[in-house]
């Protein structure tokens, strides 16, 4: 009898898979390199403020440094969950100007909209 064990290869810093926040700045500290968002934790809906470190290659789009960004400007970015610091590593500001709906309130139209359609369709016979 032949036995096999498996091993999961260890992930090299050049292979760490980043995670995707969402939220709101609250602080960011351009001499420190550090920014301070408020989002809510999408399983349990627990609101949560934490600090990341932004890293020196860290690409950025809307705009150029972090002391652009401002309290309650909304921002979604990739980020590595480093020991200690997590390291934002890519930070997009969303504009305000635009609106997004997230897909629950897509659903929610859609399936309004029908059941309207079906109501009138309904009310013509």
């Amino acid at each position: 009898m032949t036995l096999f064990l498996l091993v999961a290869p260890r992930l090299s810093s050049a292979e760490e898979v980043p995670f995707r926040i969402d939220g709101r700045v609250v602080r960011a500290d351009e001499a420190k390199r550090i920014l301070v968002v408020a989002y809510e934790h999408p399983a349990t809906g627990e609101h949560i403020e934490k600090e990341f470190a932004v890293s020196e290659s860290a690409g950025f789009k809307d705009f150029k440094k972090l002391s652009e960004l401002q309290k309650g400007d909304l921002v979604s970015f990739d980020y590595l969950d480093y020991k200690g610091l997590p390291k934002a590593i890519y930070v997009m500001r969303i504009p305000l100007e635009k609106t997004y709906f997230t897909h629950k309130e897509i659903a929610g139209a859609v399936l309004k909209a029908r059941s309207n359609h079906k109501v009138a369709h309904v009310s013509e016979s």
